[in-house]
Order: structure tokens, then C-alpha cells, then sequence
């Protein structure tokens, strides 16, 4: 808290009243007695006394004013005066303020050299007289004043030499500049600016400073300089792009010229500047720029994304290609006759199975990578036997791996084998893992796989002693579309797909995959980890929509049906496709209708009852589901089975299929024994309901979604 008097004792001599001067004094002191004793002291001195009690209550007083003098006592609570000094001595403006400590205890020589090396410039022990603490005081109140003068004189000396020089170029430059949109200044050597117009001004406001070096940013001012400084010295103009602080702190961007002004004589008088403000501009121009950039980077995404797509269809040409070309070879020859005796006539068609199962693994690893783009793959949690599921995996993989010679080598744990999550998916982890390791892997090599628990995961580990990962492909090795070798000249085949789905397959478990290899020849050796947690089995999302037919499992073999008794109705716009149907149900003894359209459809079924129908869904005029819309009209039709023969794949189409009307959605292609067993239960579950039963007489419906990877 502040104690200020302003007004002096009447009968006291009023110093500076004439010259309109009354110093400031502060009195530090935490006793106020002592307070009250200065100011009695000082009160015939006529100047204005303002007492504190604290350190930090003075440091406030010098941040709202500055001080003629300032008289400190040395012992106070918090802030003691020496601290106080040395606060007070950091700040530029209070440097040269003179600071009196008093003191009745701080007596020991040292301490009061410490006062001094803080900027004290007396050291005053109490008591003291009166009379002398006035006397000095009212020195340092005079050296003050003098020095206010002598600023004053100096700053009319000042203003008077500015309006001389703003008289003799008011002529040349006022009426002139000041209509000027541009901010135009006169400086002279150092910078120093002797006149400025209205503009300037108005930018740099009313502190802007005798120099424009002030409105440059501290980090430009060397560089600004510098140019400034070699612009003197050769005598010749400059150009700069410079930004300038405005007077609310705004920084904008100018074009700077400077040009010396000459006399009559030729000579450098001064120097003549003008500020144009292209802030607008230069943003515009930096925008551009960015935009520019960015074009540019997404101009070279783009083409490496070309460039990618090319490669990615050239090779899907070459990998289609190659099992079709062993498909038409050998259908020729087997219509040519040209293959003779049993052993040949096998050998040809397990062929042609071969490489159409080789087809649908592409297909089918197209659309997981589709459906991962999209975000639409979906794993269904359950409880599982892990062993089992890799073992399923090994056995699907074991005729490749029989056929180089190469040993599987098993290590599966039983405390690793109790696992919450996606049976299919996971078999699809450890089948691409294996198939891939036996691809790399020469003749005769082996091929390892273990399962164990650690530290609340479970590890499945694939390794191998194949042709191993060179050590700049590992980091892309989970890549999509990415091969070691994608030259034509390639050993091996594949659209670089099977790595990606892995990756993706157990991160959507919460899991992570590793791989790492010593180097080409090496071998590889990938590793998953499955967090191990305690889930609740996951329904099927929409279940009673998808019916009974949603469930993701592998498709088991099937016992032989007939279909004896049973006319079907097959829709297909393909003939060869219908024909194969046709063949297909024909075999197991149905009696087969069939249609190329949906109006065919309708006229098969007006001319009498059919036990069910097999509909494509890519039917020209009218869809597969328009036709079972117009099937489930007829009150006759309403119940009739329905099932989906389709190409379309996903798990969209699987819905939009069973929400339409059909009650089995099966995609091509599909195993005869399969299909059959299907419409076997199909027809059986509508005659049991139409007898009233709520059994089935056939065994449970199976599933061929998504040729069971959903």
C-alpha cells in the first residue's frame, strides 16, 4: 500500500514550481512510523513523496513512473531492499535511478559494499540526522532536474532543428508526399529519419521512433542492415521486399526503395524512401506458391498412383491369364480328343480344377482388399480352439507342400489353444502365411509353425529356409500390390496381396505382425500376436435379416443328397452358366426348368408349381431382385424357396439378397454336392412348414457365403 503526498507545506519553498519540475521520490520502508518520520522529513523539499512497504509494492510503483530518487530501507520482510535494488537495476529504464539504502542493523562492511554493487549510491546508517538525509536528497534532486532541463533544451534543440529541416524540404516533398499512398520518409546516414509523411505516420503511429529500423522484426533487422549499410556505401539506391510493423504490432509486407538525394553539388545529402504495401500481393504470391506445392505433390502421388494401377493391372492380367491359359489348353484338347487313356484324361481335368481354384483365390483376395479399402470387412468374435484352426490351415496347404518335398514341422501349445476370435479370418492369416512361406521355399526345405502363450498374447510364428527377405523390402513387406521382384522375369506369381490382408486380418483382432529375415537366402520368419482377452461371442449383424444363412464358417464336406421328385426353376441370362446348373441338379435327380429372364421366369411358373428357384441377379430388363419381388407377390409363390446364385460377392450383396426375398444367397462358384445339399434342405424346411411341423426333415442349412470368407 502506497502513502503519497503531493501537496508541500505551505511556508516550505516550492522547488521547480517556476519551471513547472517537481521530482518524484520513493520511499521504501515496511514500518510505517517510519514512513511518517521521511515524509516530515522530506515535505519541505516541495516535491511529490509516494511510500510503500514492501519491495514488490515498489517494484509496482516503477512500472506505472519513473523516480528522481529512491530511499530503501534495507530489512524487509519478502524482497529485502537489496534484492529490491537488484530487480530495480535490470530494467533499462530505472538503470540510472539513484538508490539511498537506510539501515539500523545491516552495519558489517560487506553487507553495505553488497548495497553498493547493486547500484546504492549512499548508505545510510539510522539514526541519522534530518538535516543531512535533506541535504542529500535535495542533491540528488537537483542533479535530476538539471538533467530533465538539459533533455528538455535538448528535445526543443531537437524539434527546432526538425522544423528547420521540414521547412527547407516542405516545398519539395509536403504537399507531394503527403497525397502519396506509399509511406515515404527522409533519412540520413545511420538511418536516423528527419522526415516523414502523413502515411508513415499513420502506420508506424505516434512511437514509431526516429529510425524505420524500429518497424523491422528483430530476427530481419541484420539483413536489413546490412543491405542498408551497402546501399551508403556505394552511393546507390536499393530494392527490398521488407516487412514492417505496423503500430498495433501487425507485420506487412512492403516494397522498400531507397534513393540518394543529391545538392547542388552532386553530393549525398540524404536519403529519400518510400514503402509501397503489397501485403495482399505477397500473400496472394505465397498462396499460389503453396498451391503450387501442393499441386505439384499430389500431381506426383497421382502419377506414382498411375504408375501403381498399371503395374497392379498388368500384373492381374498376367496372373489371370496364366490359369486361363491352362484352362482353354486343356479344353481343347479334351474336345479334340487329343488325350487318350484314363491316366491323361485325370490328369487334364485336375488340372482345370487347379487353376479355376486358383482363379477364385485371386478374385477372392481382390475383393478382402476392396472391402479393407472401404472399411467393410467385419470379423465375428468367438470362442475358439486356435489349434484346430491352424491345423485346418496346414491341412489345406499340405498337398503344395508335399509337392516340393518340403517338411511342416508343428509346435502348437495346448495352453495357447482356448482364443476368442474369428475362426475364418485367422485360418486365412495362417493360410496365406504358410502358402506364402511354401511359395519362397525351394525343394526339399522346411516349414515351420508354432503356437504359444506369453505375457497375455498368444504367438503364431511361421518360419521358413526359402529365398528370405532382402533388407530394404522389409519395411514394404505388408504393402499392397508391393512384390520383392515384380519384373516379368519374376520367379514366382502372385498380386502382392496376401501379406496386406494378413496385416489387416490381425490388427482387426488388436493384434500386430512382424516380419524379419537375415537377408536373401536367409529364410523368413513372420510373427502374429493376438492379444489374449476374455470377449462375449459376437450375434451376426442383422441376423434375423441374413436368416440362416449368414454364419462365416468353412464349408464342410457334405453327405450325397437327392434331389429326386423336385422341379427346379433355374434363371440365368449366361447359357453356358445355365446350362452348368441345369447339369448340376440334373445330376442328383432334379427335374430342371429354365429361363434367360425374369418374364421367362413368371411364364415357367403360370404354366405349373415349381419346388424352387435358382436366380442369377444380373438379369437383363429385370434384376434377380425384381423377379423374386414379383415371385413373393403371387400368393401362390409367396413361400416358395429361393436361392441366390450370384458372382456378387460381398457381404452388401448378401444382405441386400436375403432382404429382397431370397432365403440363401450363394456365390459363384459353387460345388454341385454343395448346391444340392443346399436346395435339398431348402425344400424340405418349406414342405415341413407347410405340414405344419416346426422341425426341418433335413439336416441344418449350410452356408456358401462369400465361398466362406464372408
Amino acid at each position: 500500500m502506497a502513502v503519497q503526498r503531493t501537496k508541500p507545506l505551505p511556508a516550505q519553498p516550492r522547488h521547480g514550481v517556476e519551471d513547472g519540475l517537481r521530482a518524484r521520490i520513493l520511499m521504501v520502508d515496511d514500518h510505517r512510523p517510519n514512513l511518517l518520520a521521511l515524509e516530515a522529513i522530506l515535505s519541505p523539499l516541495g516535491e511529490e513523496l509516494v511510500g510503500v512497504t514492501s519491495g514488490e509494492d515498489a517494484l509496482r510503483q516503477l512500472l506505472d513512473g519513473e523516480f528522481a530518487l529512491i530511499l530503501m530501507d534495507v530489512q524487509m520482510p519478502g524482497m529485502d531492499g537489496i534484492e529490491t535494488a537488484a530487480v530495480i537495476k535490470q530494467r533499462e529504464r530505472n538503470r540510472s535511478t539513484p538508490i539511498i539504502f537506510l539501515t539500523a542493523i545491516a552495519k558489517d562492511p560487506s553487507f553495505i559494499f553488497k548495497g553498493y554493487s547493486q547500484g546504492a549510491v549512499d548508505y545510510l546508517l539510522k539514526p541519522f540526522d534530518p538535516e543531512i538525509l535533506r541535504t542529500k536528497v535535495s542533491v540528488f534532486v537537483d542533479l535530476w532536474r538539471r538533467g530533465e532541463l538539459i533533455k528538455r533544451q535538448a528535445a526543443m534543440l531537437r524539434a527546432q532543428e526538425l522544423r528547420e529541416l521540414e521547412r527547407r524540404s516542405e516545398v519539395r516533398f509536403h504537399a507531394l508526399t503527403d497525397s502519396m499512398p506509399q509511406c515515404v520518409w527522409a533519412a540520413r546516414r545511420d538511418g536516423e529519419i528527419y522526415y516523414c509523411n502523413r502515411v508513415w505516420r499513420e502506420y508506424a503511429g505516434a512511437d514509431a521512433g526516429l529510425s524505420f529500423f524500429g518497424a523491422v522484426p528483430a530476427d530481419e533487422l541484420p539483413a536489413v542492415q546490412a543491405a542498408w549499410g551497402g546501399a551508403i556505401r556505394g552511393g546507390r539506391g536499393l530494392e527490398r521486399e521488407q516487412r514492417l510493423r505496423r503500430h498495433d504490432g501487425e507485420l506487412r509486407w512492403h516494397l522498400c526503395r531507397v534513393v540518394p538525394e543529391h545538392d547542388e553539388h552532386g553530393a549525398v545529402v540524404g536519403w529519400i524512401a518510400t514503402a509501397t504495401d503489397i501485403d495482399h500481393q505477397k500473400r496472394v504470391e505465397e498462396a499460389h506458391a503453396a498451391l503450387l506445392l501442393r499441386e505439384q505433390e499430389a500431381r506426383a502421388l497421382l502419377e506414382e498412383a498411375n504408375r501403381s494401377k498399371d503395374e497392379f493391372l498388368a500384373t492381374v492380367s498376367h496372373e489371370l491369364r496364366t490359369p486361363l491359359n491352362a484352362i482353354l489348353g486343356w479344353t481343347r484338347m479334351l474336345r479334340t480328343g487329343a488325350l487318350e487313356g484314363e491316366e491323361k484324361l485325370r490328369r487334364a481335368l485336375e488340372t482345370i480344377e487347379r487353376n479355376a481354384r486358383v482363379q477364385t483365390q485371386l478374385v477372392d483376395d481382390i475383393l478382402d482388399v476392396s472391402r479393407i479399402i472401404a472399411g467393410k470387412l467385419r470379423v465375428q468374435v468367438r470362442r475358439i480352439d486356435l489349434r484346430s484352426v491352424i491345423l485346418a490351415a496346414v491341412d489345406a496347404v499340405r498337398p503344395a507342400a508335399e509337392a516340393k518335398q518340403l517338411e511342416i514341422v508343428l509346435d502348437l501349445r495346448d495352453e495357447a489353444s482356448d482364443f476368442h476370435g474369428d475362426p475364418d479370418r485367422l485360418q486365412q492369416v495362417v493360410w496365406n502365411l504358410l502358402s506364402n512361406a511354401i511359395k519362397f521355399t525351394p525343394g526339399k526345405g522346411k516349414v515351420a509353425i508354432g503356437l504359444q502363450r506369453w505375457n497375455g498374447h498368444v504367438e503364431i510364428v511361421v518360419a521358413d529356409t526359402g529365398m528370405g527377405i532382402a533388407h530394404d523390402f522389409l519395411p514394404h513387406v505388408f504393402d499392397r500390390f508391393r512384390q520383392a521382384d515384380s519384373s516379368s522375369t519374376r520367379m514366382q506369381g502372385g498380386l502382392g496381396l496376401g501379406l496386406a490382408i494378413v496385416r489387416h486380418l490381425v490388427e482387426v483382432h488388436g493384434g500386430t505382425v512382424r516380419a524379419e529375415s537375415e537377408g536373401e537366402g536367409q529364410g523368413a520368419r513372420f510373427t502374429v500376436r493376438l492379444p489374449v482377452r476374455q470377449i462375449q461371442d459376437q450375434p451376426l449383424e442383422n441376423e434375423a435379416a441374413l436368416g440362416n444363412a449368414t454364419h462365416l464358417e468353412a464349408v464342410k464336406p457334405v453327405e450325397p443328397v437327392s434331389l429326386a421328385r423336385m422341379r427346379v426353376l433355374v434363371v440365368d441370362d449366361d447359357p453356358d452358366a445355365r446350362e452348368l446348373v441345369r447339369v448340376m441338379l440334373a445330376t442328383y435327380g432334379a427335374e430342371v426348368l429354365v429361363a434367360a429372364s425374369a418374364d421367362e421366369a413368371m411364364e415357367v411358373i403360370a404354366r405349373g408349381p415349381v419346388d424352387a428357384l435358382v436366380s442369377d441377379i444380373g438379369l437383363p430388363s429385370e434384376d434377380g431382385y425384381a423377379l423374386i419381388r414379383r415371385v413373393r407377390a403371387l400368393p401362390a409363390t409367396a413361400r416358395l424357396p429361393a436361392l441366390a446364385l450370384t458372382a456378387y460377392a460381398s457381404v452388401a450383396d448378401q444382405r441386400r439378397a436375403l432382404e429382397s426375398g431370397f432365403q440363401r444367397h450363394v456365390t459363384k462358384p459353387v460345388e454341385p454336392a454343395e448346391l444340392a445339399a443346399v436346395l435339398a434342405t431348402m425344400v424340405a424346411e418349406a414342405r415341413a412348414r407347410a405340414a405344419g411341423s416346426g422341425a426341418p426333415a433335413a439336416p441344418p442349412p449350410l452356408s456358401l457365403a462369400a465361398a466362406s470368407r464372408g
